[in-house]
């Protein structure tokens, strides 16, 4: 994904809010309305003290997470994409709640 501006209706599918590390997360599936799936988007507190969501998007089975911020418009939601995620801290936390979302939906999860 590169750092841009998506016009995709999309909608969510099995949204789900849960615990990883004793922190919350909320994560689900965005199907682009036309043309099936598009990404997941996976929210959570970075520490017990967090006031706002940490925000990342994946689109390749959680081998790689991007920022992302979105915005309300007119037409819809608009998802700008931001920077690779390299931080290591920040990509293993990303991994297990990737794997644990995965758990939940009963789906057979690979390592990454």
């Amino acid at each position: 994904m590169n750092a841009t501006t998506i016009r995709t209706p999309v909608h969510k599918r099995t949204p789900l809010h849960f615990l990883v590390d004793g922190l919350q997360v909320w994560v689900t599936y965005l199907d682009a309305n036309e043309n099936g799936p598009y990404g997941v988007r996976i929210m959570w507190l970075e520490h017990k003290y967090s006031s706002s969501p940490l925000r990342h998007i994946t689109d390749d089975g959680g081998y790689s997470f991007h920022t992302f911020e979105s915005y309300l418009m007119p037409e819809g939601v608009d998802i700008r994409t931001g920077e690779l995620e390299t931080d290591p801290e920040k990509l293993n936390r990303l991994q297990r709640i990737w794997v644990e979302y995965q758990n939940k939906l009963g789906e057979e999860v690979f390592s990454v």
